[in-house]
Parts: structure tokens; sequence; C-alpha cells
């Protein structure tokens, strides 16, 4: 039989293993305070294997690998040092992708030409009309000034009067009611084509799709990865792969 020394010296022996395990094992942890921009949006993915989004973690001692993304921004692949013992701040500045920069692009030009479409057009149609209207104006004035014109010489008994009539105010007021004939014809005619191409261009406005953002950073990060859940739950996530490039 073994005495009770002998249990008292076993359980004091096997406190101590306990303890220098945990103290090894503390040993061999680190922390890792990640800061990373865009704030509030970044996903990373340690050691090919786990789906985070916390902003401090605690993995064992060496290096780790870690592949970073967010919502329109390029995947950043990195390898952070986990010191034991100690916390190791990172500081990871994710660029906007390819995609999106060329997405930016399409989406600034197709807003540029919806605003030209709504106001331009019209503006055009607008300032024709006014020309219409002035034309117009123009050719009844110049009409009722020859008519005028017309009854002075008929009713005139001036010799000199008659003569200058007839030689000079007369026909320089016919050649004024032409011209302001021709620019009535032509902008009452510009006025309809501004009209109806303003229509028509309204109504291709309506069939116009704005650009897309199609992420496809996104896609190549989503893979088979572990993402944790609540209760030490999770799921796992499978992806697939699409070159792009």
């Amino acid at each position: 039989m073994i005495g009770s020394s002998g249990i008292g010296r076993g359980i004091l022996f096997a406190g101590c293993m306990v303890c220098l395990a945990l103290t090894g094992a503390a040993q061999n942890t680190g922390k890792l305070r990640i800061f990373c921009e865009p704030a509030g949006s970044c996903s990373y993915i340690v050691d090919g294997k786990h789906r985070l989004t916390d902003r401090e973690i605690t993995l064992m001692e060496g290096p780790h690998t870690f592949v970073f993304w967010a919502p329109e921004r390029r995947m950043h692949d990195t390898t952070l040092v986990v010191v034991a013992g100690t916390t190791t701040e990172a500081r990871v500045q994710l660029r906007y992708s390819e995609e999106y920069i060329t997405y930016r692009h399409r989406a600034d030009r197709f807003t540029r030409n919806e605003r030209w479409i709504q106001y331009g057009p019209p503006l055009v149609t607008l300032g024709a009309g006014a020309w219409s209207a002035m034309s117009i104006t123009r050719a009844l004035k110049a009409r009722k000034d020859l008519d005028a014109l017309a009854d002075e010489y008929n009713t005139s008994t001036y010799p000199a009067g008659i003569t200058a009539l007839k030689n000079e105010r007369i026909p320089d007021a016919n050649i004024e009611l032409r011209q302001a004939r021709i620019a009535a014809f032509v902008s009452s005619g510009v006025f309809v084509a501004t009209g109806a191409a303003s229509y028509l261009i309204r109504r291709h406005r309506r069939t116009r799709i704005a650009p897309a953002f199609e992420d496809k950073e996104k896609v190549r990060f989503d893979g088979l990865v572990w993402v944790p859940g609540t209760h030490s739950a999770g799921t796992w996530a499978m992806g697939f792969t699409i070159p792009i490039r």
C-alpha cells in the first residue's frame, strides 16, 4: 500500500507538471493587433484555413500567412510573425482593385452622359425655339414695314419721296422681308428637328443600363475556408477560383 505521504507527493508533482505545461503553452502564443484600411470592412484568411474579421487575434508564435481583402479592394498577401508573449501591431492598406477602377471610370462617364441627356437636348430645343420666335417676329415686322411703305408710295404726292421709295426704301424692305422669311423657315425647321431629336434621346435614355460592379477579387478570395460561427460552431464555405488575368 502507498502511504498518504506518497499520494500527496504524487498530487503535488502532477500539479507542478500541469502548471509547467500551461506556462509553456502561454509562452508559445502571441497576439496580433491588425489595423486594416478600409476600417470596418476588411476580412482576412489565416494560414489558408480560417476567415476572420477580428481586429485582435491570438496565434502560435512564428510566421503566419495572411490574405487580406475588402469590398472594392485588391487582395493583399503577406506574412506576419507572431512573437510569443507579446502583442504585435500590423498595418495593412488595401488598394482599389483594377475592376473597381474601371467600373468607376465607366460609372462616371455614364453619369456625365446621363446629365447631358437630361439637360442638353431640352436646352438646345429651347434655344432653337427662341431663335424661331425671334425670326418669325422679324418676318412679321418686315412684312408690316413693307406694307406701310407701299401705302406711303400710293398716297405720296412728293416726287422726291416717291423716287426714294421706288429706288431705295421699298427694294431694301423687300430684301429684308426675304431674308427674314428665310431665317424664319430655317429656324422653325431647326426647332422641329431639335424637338424630335430631344424626344428620341429621352426615349433612348429609358433603355440605358447603368454599369454594375462585379467584384472579381471577392470571387478569388472566397475559397475553401472555415468561417467561425457562434458557440464555437462554424461552417465550411466552398468557392471557385476563376482566373481573371
